[in-house]
């Protein structure tokens, strides 16, 4: 064994990240039995980072030649005795190793610089997992051997290889990812849920325990009454209330990995364990960290799937609907110049989703609900854009200028772009209701439309075209009234990608604009179209309706007599 152990340590210290496929002295150290390998590893002090890895990487190369099977054939070698200790001894001592250390913390943490020495130790953290998770997997051989193999899915086994299930985080390595996705589909894909429920209730738990929230109740259910928190609440700046951002921040990796196992036929083991998975979502949500922020608002998207798909009406009987979007509406504040805009798209680009998915899952799912619901549904999107999308796009982009000379400024195009991107998403979702907030929807469209310099960020004017095209699809018995603002919007805008054009841009950019010229072209068609086809309200036909279709011909001459550049636009039969 100590000839093995020496082998192990050179490998290690001469190229960590390309070790050997197998070493010498493996075979003859193999001849021994198990528990003798366990008495070797646990004698050495675990102190150091080195002799560690030296002993993870001595028990691979151990188990690699030690065989499991019987003589002649006699199938797998029944462990007993000492060596079923052995086994979950080893299985114990490799997931205590496996979990990333709290080197890893600074990566989301934008206040902290990340020096040598944390980098040194992510490399040593990052070796020390990729072992462990290695002799996890190599663990498994020796399970047919034993009567109960339950020390395969034991909750420390399982918390540590779910923890390497995420190729986004820093500690995950190629071979961690691979190793571990075999061990949990080996151990937990039948009946995996009263494992999933000790990882819950024994693991994660307690990692959020500390974190208050007067919102929710111990059970996690919505509290009816809230106990306010003191003016100054010390507890927020206190890193040992929240481990899982500090320490143990494995924590999210695991979660996201338990709520991937809910199916939609697994509805009662989903309302079972979702008190268990709302503090933690909520922790996340309510943190000053952009990164925990997102992350729990992308694992609140990510449960809300099966719940729907389940069609269970789990959050309106817990009330846990409107906690939720207490959490998440603070969220779409993070705004420039409070919030840089790089942040700002990384939150808000969590939080928009995750408010359309709660909406959907609380009051429009599946199958048919009382009208009560739907109007549910739609009062909670109106309020969302009205009160925060459009006000947020106004906010950024100062696009009420000052005087007819004084255009639209864009200082932020990426986030105005995302902004419209959204209200047009709620707008296809609103329908025919769209047609109540023309007044407010047509002045954020007009002034990015006209903008002359939105040709040098195309992406911005798509936006506004789509979200224009929606807008007439949507609002069409009305939009009539609106024809000047929107033909204003979309010639100027095409007269402004005309001559962008003729600066000979980029192939890419030049792609663009082209895309953008067709697009405007279709949202002009569908205007003709809806002028063209007035629509009667409650058997009336309206005069004024009736006249804009009478007259559009000659408006549309008219325009294009002022500019001929309009004429590919405004008489070209280009359909949406």
């Amino acid at each position: 064994m100590e000839k093995l152990r020496k082998q192990a340590r050179d490998a290690l210290q001469r190229d960590p990240g390309n070790l050997p496929p197998c070493l010498p002295a493996a075979v003859v150290a193999a001849q021994n039995d198990l528990y003798h390998l366990w008495q070797n590893v646990s004698a050495y002090d675990s102190s150091t980072n080195l002799i560690i890895c030296e002993s993870l990487l001595t028990a691979i190369e151990y188990l690699a030649a030690w065989d499991q099977l019987l003589p002649n054939d006699g199938g797998p070698k029944p462990l007993e005795g000492n060596e079923v200790e052995a086994v979950s001894n080893l299985f114990r001592w490799a997931s205590s190793h496996a979990l990333p250390t709290a080197a890893f913390a600074v990566d989301y943490d934008d206040n902290v610089e990340i020096t040598d020495e944390l980098e040194t130790a992510q490399e040593e953290s990052r070796l020390r997992s990729e072992l462990a998770i290695t002799l996890i997997h190599s663990l498994n051989k020796l399970l047919p051997g034993l009567r109960d193999r339950s020390v395969a899915s034991s909750p420390d086994v399982i918390l540590a290889v779910a923890s390497f299930t995420s190729e986004e985080d820093p500690w995950t390595t190629e071979d961690s990812l691979m190793e571990a996705d075999m061990h949990l589909n080996a151990t937990c894909q039948s009946k995996p849920w009263p494992i999933i429920e000790r990882v819950l209730r024994e693991k994660i738990r307690p990692l959020f325990a500390k974190t208050k929230n007067p919102a929710i109740t111990s059970e996690g259910r919505k509290n009816l009454h809230p106990v306010p928190p003191t003016r100054f609440d010390g507890s927020s700046l206190d890193d040992s209330t929240r481990p899982w951002k500090n320490t143990d921040i494995y924590a999210a990796s695991v979660l996201s990995w338990i709520i991937s196992q809910y199916k939609p036929t697994d509805k009662a083991e989903l309302e079972a364990h979702f008190p268990l998975l709302v503090p933690a979502i909520l922790a996340m949500i309510d943190d000053s960290s952009v990164h925990f922020k997102a992350t729990g608002l992308k694992l609140l998207v990510q449960i809300l799937k099966p719940i729907q798909e389940s069609g269970s009406d789990i959050l309106l009987r817990t009330n846990l609907a409107s906690v939720f979007r207490d959490a998440i509406t603070p969220c779409l504040l993070s705004l420039p110049s409070i919030t840089p805009e790089e942040s700002s798209l990384k939150i808000l680009g969590a939080a928009y989703p995750a408010l359309l998915a709660l909406f959907t899952t609380a009051y429009k799912p599946p199958r048919k609900q009382p009208q009560n619901k739907e109007d549910e549904y739609t009062t909670c999107l109106t309020t969302i854009l009205r009160s925060n999308l459009i006000s947020s796009f106004h906010h950024i982009s100062a696009s009420m200028p000052i005087s007819v000379a004084t255009p639209t400024s864009f200082p932020h195009p990426r986030l105005s772009t995302f902004l419209l991107n959204w209200i047009c998403i709620f707008i296809k979702e609103l329908g025919i209701h769209t047609t109540k907030y023309l007044q407010e929807i047509v002045p954020v469209l007009y002034p990015t439309l006209s903008n002359p310099f939105g040709a040098a960020h195309p992406e911005l004017l798509l936006s506004s075209v789509s979200a224009t095209k929606a807008v007439i699809l949507n609002a069409h018995p009305r939009i009539w009234k609106w024809r000047g603002e929107i033909l204003a919007g979309l010639t100027v805008c095409w007269l402004h990608v005309i001559t962008e054009s003729r600066e000979k841009p980029s192939n890419a950019t030049a792609n663009k604009l082209a895309d953008l010229k067709r697009e405007i072209q279709a949202a002009v068609y569908l205007l003709k179209h809806a002028l063209q086809n007035p629509v009667v309200i409650e058997g009336v036909q309206d005069a004024d309706q009736l006249a804009a279709k009478d007259n559009m011909d000659k408006e549309l001459d008219e325009l294009v007599a002022v500019d001929a550049e309009l004429k590919n636009l405004l008489l070209a039969d280009v359909k949406a």
